[in-house]
């Protein structure tokens, strides 16, 4: 496998919302495909709307070359990608799918050690509190010192909480 293949592919594999995903523009680019026999294959699959609806994402872009005229194009899970481009064959294309498959899991290992860095970093503030906590409780000297430092450990750990909360992006289906 050709690393600088590799790791342009890489490029290709974004994080939107802590998610990997990529587009049908570089699916095109990726495949040496025209970009609107991409768009023609995404319309023709034989999937239920869900599984549609939950991987791709129609968008728009402004397309200089006319006018400012929108141009459409999807953005896509690796779920997406993967039934996509499973009707794409031949010895280059195969090679192409092995390598998205290493950027989408490099993404998605990228996206694992942020969540473990702020996990970890949670755990120690809040033990770090915790343990001032019981500290100055033996002392009214103390007292003072911990009135500055527990609103901003307090707001350290809220930040971090709610950034370490998943996010179900069909919660408003249920809940509506």
């Amino acid at each position: 496998m050709n690393m600088m293949t590799t790791l342009n592919l890489r490029a290709m594999v974004s994080n939107e919302n802590g998610e990997p995903k990529t587009t049908s523009y570089a699916v095109a680019e990726a495949f040496k495909k025209r970009h609107s026999d991409v768009l023609r294959a995404i319309k023709n699959m034989k999937c239920s709307q869900k599984f549609r609806e939950r991987n791709f994402a129609l968008c728009f872009e402004n397309n200089k070359l006319q006018n400012g005229k929108p141009r459409k194009f999807y953005q896509m899970t690796k779920d997406g990608w993967m039934f996509l481009v499973m009707g794409f064959n031949g010895e280059k294309a195969d090679a192409v799918k092995e390598q998205f498959i290493d950027a989408f899991n490099w993404m998605a290992g990228q996206l694992t050690q942020v969540f473990q860095s702020k996990w970890a970093r949670y755990n120690h503030i809040v033990g770090y509190r915790e343990n001032r906590k019981q500290q100055v409780s033996c002392s009214a000297r103390d007292m003072n010192v911990w009135k500055h430092e527990k609103h901003p450990l307090d707001d350290e750990i809220a930040q971090l909480e709610s950034e370490l909360q998943p996010s179900l992006p069909f919660a408003s289906e249920v809940l509506a």
